[in-house]
């Protein structure tokens, strides 16, 4: 993997780059510590094998630009995704989303004039309800300290060998404290005085997503029940599913083989 900074409308975006061939993006969660490295650094081996691989750290994380826009840090991510395909002059690519990035993948593709060149996606860890409460402020309730990043350590991964692993909670927790990464994510809890908190967000419709997506659950994931993980598979039309067993939220991290094993097998009929 090769170490990458690109400048797009100001701020720097770290990426990691691997291979050759069609063009596959890999985006990472929006939790504390997530970054592109720890997400999919057993993934990219396998992936780059067949496909030229940029795996981006958001703004906010990882060793890209620590900003926060107030008026939506997903609007900002957004636009540097956006930014930064048109600068490596990428107009078709393969996306691989988990978490955060899922539900954006989704948002995008169903929109009637998607803002990213999809040409098939592999959404992970993501139902058509928002995340379970009780595990989701788990994992907002990070106060800057390596204890205080345990806790999440039990909500992201099933399988004791990465849930009970002091060196890898380490790990998370170095990303979690490069400077300006628990700044720029704990601001979300800023709220103006002037914005009205009761407002409901419309109901998700996917309906419209028109590109071929593959809609990834690790079995024992406890933000996303199995339930409305297939509500929002009966809405894409011609999604395929698959289970991973014995992971939790990441299965990419937890069983990287079956999970990359299953992207590849769903992006090989488009040509890759």
């Amino acid at each position: 993997m090769n170490s990458r900074r690109l400048v797009v409308d100001g701020y720097p975006t770290h990426y990691l780059e691997a291979g050759d061939g069609p063009p596959l993006i890999l985006l990472h969660g929006g939790e504390y510590g997530a970054a592109a490295e720890i997400t999919w650094e057993h993934c990219i081996p396998a992936l780059a094998a067949r496909h030229r691989v940029l795996a981006l750290d958001f703004v906010g994380y990882g060793h890209s630009a620590k900003l926060r826009d107030f008026g939506g840090q997903r609007r900002l991510m957004l636009r540097q995704i956006t930014g930064v395909l048109g600068a490596l002059g990428i107009d078709s690519a393969y996306f691989v989303g988990t978490s955060l990035s899922g539900r954006m993948l989704l948002d995008v593709a169903g929109h009637p004039a998607p803002s990213w060149p999809i040409r098939a996606m592999a959404v992970a860890g993501i139902g058509l309800a928002a995340p379970a409460a009780d595990a989701r402020k788990v994992l907002e309730n990070f106060d800057g300290t390596l204890e205080g990043l345990r806790p999440s350590m039990d909500v992201l991964f099933h399988d004791p060998r990465w849930r009970d692993d002091e060196d890898y909670l380490r790990r998370r927790y170095g990303f979690a404290a490069i400077p300006g990464a628990w700044e720029t994510a704990a601001a979300a809890n800023l709220r103006s005085p002037m914005r009205r908190g009761d407002r409901r967000p419309p109901a998700r419709d996917y309906g419209g997503v028109a590109v071929p997506t593959c809609l990834i659950r690790g079995e024992h994931d406890r933000l996303v029940p199995d339930g409305t993980w297939r509500e929002l598979a009966a809405q894409i039309p011609g999604a395929r599913t698959v289970t991973i067993a014995g992971s939790g939220h990441y299965p990419q991290i937890e069983r990287a083989a079956a999970f990359t094993d299953a992207v590849l097998d769903f992006f090989a009929p488009e040509g890759s």
